[in-house]
C-alpha cells in the first residue's frame, strides 16, 4: 500500500493518494477515502477523469481559500515538519471497510502535482 501524502512546494501541491474504483449499479465510482473525495462516470476511464477534475478543483479551491491544511487536519492527517513539511494520512486499511470490499474494488495510486500561484 502506498503511503498517502500531501506536500506543498513553492509552485505546486503534490499529492500521492490511493483511489478505490468500483461499480455501483450502472456507474463506476472513483473514491479516495483519505480525502473523502469521489466522482463517477459511465466507465472506468470516465470515473478516473472525473476524479482527476474533482481533485484539481478541491485543491485549487482549498488552496485559494487557505483551508487545505485545516481540512487535512480535520480528516486526521498529521503534519511532519522535518526533513520537509508533508502531511501524512492516518492509518487506513481498506480491509476495515467491508462495504467497499464487497464491491470487488480496483485500487490504484494517483500522483498529482497541481500548480498554485
Amino acid at each position: 500500500m502506498t503511503k498517502n501524502t500531501v506536500s506543498k512546494s513553492k509552485n505546486s501541491i503534490n499529492i500521492n493518494i490511493q483511489v478505490v474504483l468500483f461499480q455501483e449499479d450502472n456507474m463506476w465510482v472513483a473514491y479516495c477515502p483519505a480525502l473523502e473525495i469521489s466522482s463517477y462516470g459511465d466507465d472506468q476511464k470516465d470515473a478516473k477523469a472525473a476524479f482527476d477534475e474533482a481533485m484539481a478543483i478541491f485543491i485549487n479551491e482549498t488552496d485559494r481559500k487557505g483551508t487545505l491544511e485545516r481540512y487535512l487536519l480535520k480528516l486526521g492527517w498529521q503534519l511532519q515538519q522535518k526533513p520537509k513539511p508533508v502531511y501524512n494520512q492516518p492509518n487506513f486499511s481498506l480491509q476495515e471497510n467491508q462495504r467497499l470490499l464487497r464491491k470487488n474494488p480496483q485500487i490504484y495510486n494517483e500522483k498529482i502535482a497541481i500548480p498554485v500561484a
